[in-house]
């Protein structure tokens, strides 16, 4: 049989289940509205301890329903900023335009919470510091029994950590009440914890969310995306937004049971989560309950759920079709057919886990599938140019934003950015405009000896045209092997941009071999001509510095220069650049690394004050 014809007899097959199921939900419904009922089926396996589990995680979705707790969590959440930003990035597509096509204001608001929640409010703990001197010089010291008021939190286990320094034992109750999770002093734990209080988080800000429960001890979120109408994966413990193979193509686990669990019901997701053949390798791992009994389960539990009040019809008949979407989506993860621009290539290549002590992720097996054997092997040979770009965000390059040697120097501000990719949310492509040393846009996919990534910057169509001199790049904090060694620079012209040719990319300049002598050192580069006006800008990336080692490709800083400003005596601008250096010194208590790096610029300026590259400063 033809295997398109073979794929349409399935979904067709599929398609009668799920009207069968719908139609079996509504049935039980109205049994249950009357009085009646049925319990769950039998299977093979431990039957209760699966449905325990399933109960424990759904009791944790349904807790964070609670409007209470909702009204807490708005307390302590940046919302009014959160959705301003959300609705400004939105509003930048229409000023890019028409080949840019706008997020959705809710989709920019689930990434804006990623990021808040990961770098400005939860915490993960590997051990607490002492709670008697302060070290941090502490391990596991066994357990200790659950107090009252750690059980009224969902705190059934409490570890204690030793400290090395004075031998006090500090407690660690692992709450599970998302409330208590909140309050100072409490926003800190590991998976289990940041799950549990983040989902509290997303119902807050009015998200769709659900709890999501790898068997294989790992929780997250699930969001549903009313512009993409599909579910979308959400790790606030690792910043990952819409990497649904990150644990198996990344962290190396091999994918059995995966759980979504909310107020509109319970779903097997597990396709979701893996790419490799489901018959030939998923399926003999599921061993702890047959999967009829499964999907008999699941299904009385979502249709329990329903049955509730607040149910009304027309509420029944949108999560039907919701329903029926999902199942479709899973059935064809199932046989391999990746939904259109999410194919496993544009899911690769993805970290190891980044949270936990390196000892910890270790002892897991969770550093890292990098050519291992739980990487799908059509994933492993899938090129970087396959994957979905990142959408354009702000520059935070804005004059006002920035020292004013960058403006004195003539670099370049108010556009655009994006990437070919970025390490979500900390290490991302806005981290190039910033003007720091000490952060940086690092990209998985520059990664081994095939390995490419870009980054462009686009001026809006309400700002003029750029002409650009020169450019300069900043080595990143560590791993000199991930450095930039070859790249190409191009431009779209302001004159193929109006003229209809916005893809229309002209080279501006070359280069390879490069080489960083140092951690965040800065090189300079000026075009051997200026370039005609331009629109867009990419720098295209085809090398690192070593590629049989860097698992990526990073850079601190890629700063853009125009004309640059003329200084008080009409003459240039060196004099201007070195009054503001001292200043900037004088009033700054910088870093050692900082002062050594300001050290070496002001020596350089000194010795050729007309050197273009020792003008174009980075801001540390």
């Amino acid at each position: 049989m033809d295997p398109d014809e073979a794929l349409a007899r399935m979904l067709q097959e599929e398609e009668l289940r799920t009207v069968q199921a719908m139609q079996a939900q509504m049935r039980l419904q109205q049994q249950q509205q009357g009085g009646g009922g049925r319990g769950g089926g039998g299977g093979g396996g431990d039957t209760a301890g699966f449905r325990s589990r399933l109960e424990a995680m759904l009791d944790t979705a349904l807790r964070c329903e609670d409007p209470g707790l909702q009204e807490q969590a708005r307390a302590v959440m940046p919302l009014t900023r959160l959705r301003a930003a959300a609705e400004e990035a939105a509003g930048l597509a229409a000023r890019l335009g028409p080949d840019v096509e706008a997020p959705s204001v809710e989709d920019l608001l689930a990434r804006g919470l990623l990021h808040w929640f990961k770098t400005g409010f939860f915490t993960w703990v590997d051990t607490l510091p002492c709670s008697r001197c302060g070290s941090r010089a502490t391990g596991h010291g066994g357990s200790a029994a659950p107090l009252p008021e750690d059980l009224a939190a969902g705190a059934h286990r409490v570890e204690l950590h030793a400290c090395r320094a004075c031998g006090a034992l500090s407690r660690f109750p692992r709450y599970n009440d998302p409330g208590k999770l909140l309050q100072p002093g409490c926003r800190r734990g590991r998976c289990g914890e940041w799950a549990n209080a983040f989902l509290l988080c997303c119902r807050a800000a009015g998200l769709t969310a659900r709890y999501v429960s790898d068997w294989a001890d790992h929780v997250w979120t699930e969001y549903y995306s009313h512009s993409m109408r599909r579910w979308v994966h959400l790790d606030s413990c690792e910043a990952s937004y819409d990497q649904p193979l990150l644990y198996e193509a990344g962290w190396g686990k091999q994918v059995s049971y995966v759980v979504a669990a909310g107020v509109a019901g319970v779903v097997d997701v597990t396709s979701r989560y893996t790419a490799r053949p489901w018959r030939r390798e998923v399926l003999p791992r599921r061993t702890l309950v047959s999967e009829r009994w499964l999907g008999r389960q699941l299904d009385d539990m979502t249709s329990k759920l329903r049955a509730g009040p607040g149910w009304s019809a027309p509420r029944q008949l949108l999560w039907l079709g919701r329903d029926a979407a999902e199942r479709m989506e899973l059935l064809r993860q199932r046989l391999g057919v990746r939904p259109a621009g999410r194919s496993v290539a544009a899911q690769q290549p993805l970290p190891g886990r980044q949270t936990g002590s390196l000892e910890w992720r270790q002892q897991r097996g969770e550093t890292g599938a990098s050519g291992s054997s739980s990487v799908a092997p059509e994933a492993a040979a899938a090129p970087a140019a396959a994957r979905a770009p990142t959408s354009y965000r702000p520059a935070p390059d804005e004059p006002e934003l920035l020292p004013p040697v960058f403006s004195a120097a003539g670099r370049l501000s108010g556009g655009a950015c994006r990437a070919a990719g970025h390490n979500e949310t900390v290490e991302v492509v806005e981290r190039l405009f910033d003007g720091r040393v000490d952060t940086k846009w690092l990209d998985f996919g520059g990664a081994g000896p095939s390995g490419s990534s870009w980054v462009e910057y686009r001026m809006p169509t309400d700002r003029q045209a750029v002409v650009l001199y020169g450019y300069e790049l900043v080595s990143a904090n560590d791993s000199p092997e991930r450095d930039p060694a070859d790249w190409l620079l191009e431009g779209v012209t302001e004159q193929d941009f109006t003229e209809g040719r916005r893809d229309a990319w002209t080279p501006l300049d070359r280069r390879s071999g490069v080489v960083f002598s140092d951690r965040h050192a800065p090189l300079a580069f000026q075009l051997p001509k200026p370039s005609p006006p331009c629109r867009r800008l990419r720098l295209s990336i085809s090398r690192t510095a070593d590629p049989r080692v860097a698992n990526s490709v990073q850079l601190a800083c890629w700063n853009l220069y125009g004309t640059p400003e003329k200084g008080p005596d009409g003459g240039g601008d060196e004099r201007l650049l070195l009054r503001d250096l001292r200043d900037a010194v004088a009033a700054a208590a910088l870093a050692p690394a900082a002062l050594s790096l300001l050290g070496r610029l002001l020596e350089n300026i000194r010795r050729e004050p007309k050197e273009l590259r020792f003008r174009k400063v980075p801001y540390w």
